[in-house]
């Protein structure tokens, strides 16, 4: 009897499982670095968004 470690449907199972992990980890890796804008109205201040969400301002020296 010829046994194999793994069927060719469970290689692509993980195969898809790791695709969709790297994809997620990639995604949220993208989505939540800082990003900097300017503002018109807040010219003193350094302003950086985080995932679009949270949103950090430090005021300027000088």
């Amino acid at each position: 009897m010829i046994w194999t470690l793994w069927t060719r449907k469970e290689i692509v199972l993980i195969a898809a499982i790791l695709a969709f992990a790297g994809t997620a980890a990639f995604l949220s890796v993208k989505l939540t670095r800082p990003k900097p804008f300017e503002s018109s109205v807040l010219t003193q201040w350094q302003c950086t968004k985080t995932a679009g969400i949270i949103t950090v301002c430090i005021k300027k020296n000088g």
